[in-house]
């Protein structure tokens, strides 16, 4: 129906004995109406389309203002980290002076412990003199014990005659 020549078309609408249209005003006609049905079908495409455009653009605009608030957020946060991370490093100066303090104190303590061994080692020497001297004594104890069980017999020997006087 686009051609203004077709010859069915034409000759509905009337034309003269050469088989030419009557006027221009009739295939204008036409291509405005083809031209109609093409944009009605373009359309149904193009305007639904564009609305798509639009609400992904409205909500890539969302995205990106969120994103650029919350990188805001980070960067306070990131200076509330920095100055955490200075007194961390001023806490981590005074736990290092502390650390060798403690070192110094164990050098001392461990010099400590070896004089307690040495005189650990000192008093067992001590000990053990203590008791080979105490093996030796116990020998005279044992007779120190028997000659007075002996001296205990005699006694009681002698104190018999005296028994027998009244007093």
């Amino acid at each position: 129906m686009t051609d203004c020549q077709d010859k069915s078309a034409i000759s509905q609408e009337g034309t003269d004995e050469s088989g030419m249209p009557q006027s221009m005003a009739v295939c204008m006609d036409k291509f405005a109406r083809t031209f109609e049905a093409s944009a009605r079908r373009w359309e149904l495409v193009v305007y639904p389309s564009m609305l798509a455009f639009i609400i992904l653009a409205a909500y890539g605009f969302f995205l990106i203002y969120s994103l650029s608030n919350d990188i805001g957020r980070l960067a306070n946060s990131m200076d509330t980290v920095v100055t955490s991370m200075d007194h961390v490093a001023v806490n981590m100066t005074a736990v290092s002076g502390n650390v060798a303090l403690m070192s110094g104190n164990l050098t001392h303590i461990a010099t400590d412990t070896g004089e307690g061994t040495r005189s650990m080692k000192d008093m067992l020497v001590s000990l053990d003199r203590m008791n080979t001297t105490m093996a030796v004594i116990a020998v005279p104890m044992y007779q120190i014990r028997n000659d007075m069980g002996r001296m205990s017999s005699n006694m009681q020997q002698v104190a018999r005659p005296m028994k027998m006087i009244p007093w």
